[in-house]
Order: structure tokens, then sequence, then C-alpha cells
């Protein structure tokens, strides 16, 4: 193998090393971004128990705060399924 051939498989593994790395990132990144909107979702989920529990109002659109605990629930269930998939679900 040649010094130019050494120079081309060196730069490629480092260009793979670098792809890896960046991919490592971006799901990183991104499992802290599902882990944010489930934060924020059991926190308006918390809410809403709460106004429900001391005869508050309705903090959202729904007709009803069964139909409000019922869509959160469903949404962090959703974010909790996408979460346990992975990166390449």
């Amino acid at each position: 193998m040649g010094f130019m051939d050494k120079v081309k498989d060196t730069a490629k593994q480092v260009g793979d090393a670098a792809k890896d790395a960046a991919k490592t990132g971006q799901d990183k990144l991104d499992e802290m971004q599902v882990k944010k909107r489930i934060s924020g979702l059991e926190e308006e989920l918390g809410r809403v128990v709460f106004a429900q529990r001391t005869g508050g109002s309705l903090p959202g659109p729904d007709s009803s705060f069964d139909a409000a605990i019922d869509r959160l629930v469903a949404a962090i269930q959703e974010q909790e399924a996408a979460l346990a998939a992975g990166p390449d679900a």
C-alpha cells in the first residue's frame, strides 16, 4: 500500500468517526428534546389535576377534566414509546 493510499484510508476513517460522533450527538439531542416534551406534558397534567381537585377552571380547550387528562396521558405515553424505541425508530 502506497503512501497516498494510507493517507486516503486514514482520511476515510477520520470522516467515518466524525459522522458517527455527529449521529451520536444528534441522537442525544433528540432524546433530550423528547424528555423535555414529556416533562412539559407532565407539568400540564399536574395543572389539570390540581385544577380539578381544587375546583379551578380547565386551563385548555378540552371540554372536561377527564378529556384533558386522557389527552395528556396519551401524549405522554406516545412520547415515552418514541423514547423507548430509540433513535432509529
